[in-house]
């Protein structure tokens, strides 16, 4: 456990030298959420339809799973292929780090990232947007820590794999917008049709945004959600110890 815990800092501190990237990741939510509410006439405006809620208050949750693909799919991809590249990973191959421990670090390192931008983004809803505050504070963490490490495990597959950095650049790109569009970045899902609907409730944007939503809005905390996040991220990290390549 100490080892693991001096690989996190490691990682943690490696990662906060690029500045650029950090910056990207803690005030990327925060930003979009804004830019979202007043760049588009109506999102600050309650829809019958919705309840008499606004756009801007659905949009919240799923603002912050897009935070967490582009942090934990395509941030973590590019951090593990550049240490493949560099012949980084080749060195630690010698030690007794092993890729479960890399993987769990990088991993652990990147969700601090994405939680404090979760933070930031919801204190910027909250008082800045005035979004409803959420009627289950437990649920929207339980559905943003399982979504984060869920996301985070495409990412570990995709750096696991990837022989260069542009490799896992390019994938991670492809990867995030099939699961945007499931999450409801798009056209919510409600809006979906019953068979794509489907599809997104099993799949780790859906299931985030869901999770997130139902707490948020009905203090849910919505299990099968939950499940499927727990499942993915069971499955995503198991394929990326097994498979994962030191060059």
């Amino acid at each position: 456990m100490n080892q693991m815990a001096k690989l996190t800092w490691v990682e943690t501190k490696l990662q906060f030298r690029d500045w650029g990237t950090v910056a990207f990741g803690l005030l990327l939510p925060s930003v979009l959420l804004v830019v979202l509410a007043f760049a588009y006439p109506g999102f600050r405006d309650p829809v019958p339809e919705l309840g008499g809620l606004r756009p801007v208050d659905v949009y919240t949750p799923i603002v912050l799973v897009l935070a967490l693909v582009m942090i934990g799919i395509s941030a973590i991809a590019s951090v593990l292929a550049t240490y493949r590249h560099d012949g980084i990973l080749k060195r630690l191959r010698t030690t007794p780090v092993g890729p479960a421990r890399l993987l769990a670090a990088q991993l652990l390192a990147q969700l601090l990232v994405a939680t404090v931008g979760a933070a930031l983004a919801v204190v910027a809803a909250l008082t800045v947007l005035d979004v409803v505050p959420p009627r289950s504070w437990l649920g929207v963490l339980a559905g943003l820590l399982l979504g984060a490490t869920s996301l985070f495990g495409i990412g570990l597959v995709i750096g696991a794999l990837a022989s260069s950095t542009s490799v896992a650049n390019a994938i991670a790109s492809v990867t995030w917008m099939p699961i945007m569009l499931l999450a409801g970045l798009w056209f919510p899902r409600d809006a979906m049709p019953a068979a794509m609907r489907r599809v997104s409730d099993f799949s780790p944007g859906g299931a985030g945004a869901d999770a997130m939503q139902q707490a948020w809005f009905e203090g849910v905390v919505p299990t099968s959600s939950l499940g499927v996040l727990a499942a993915f991220a069971l499955v995503t990290g198991g394929i990326a110890a097994l498979t994962f390549r030191w060059d």
